[in-house]
């Protein structure tokens, strides 16, 4: 299958276009049996080949961007985990604990003074 026949969408492969539409122009119905198949497949090809040829720098840029985004993830992470071993090193961690109890602030179970299940 390809696209329609508009020999100006496809610059490099508008001979092929043009000599396929001449080709079932002259041959109405021996088109059916196989008359214009070689210029198909020559058409066939030459838009495989085209495609690749267009698709090409855009597949670079994607890479090149994905790339760069990858790394700038894995800085942010990076970052992140360094600020999280930071903060529970430091002695303000241990502050935020309640002197009575021993429990953790941030811990929501600890500081109602009971278990999940327990009323």
């Amino acid at each position: 299958m390809h696209p329609a026949l508009i020999p100006e969408k496809h610059p490099l492969c508008g001979k092929y276009m043009e000599a396929l539409m001449q080709c079932r122009k002259e041959n109405p119905y021996r088109k059916y049996v196989g008359v214009c198949s070689e210029i198909t497949w020559q058409l066939s090809a030459c838009l495989k080949q085209e495609k690749k040829i267009v698709r090409e720098p855009r597949q670079k840029r994607f890479h090149e961007r994905w790339t760069q985004k990858k790394q700038e993830d894995q800085e942010r992470l990076q970052k992140l985990q360094q600020e999280r071993t930071a903060t529970a090193g430091t002695p303000g961690a241990a502050a935020a604990a309640d002197p009575e109890t021993g429990a953790n602030a941030a811990d929501p179970l600890a500081a109602s003074g009971g278990s999940a299940g327990t009323r």
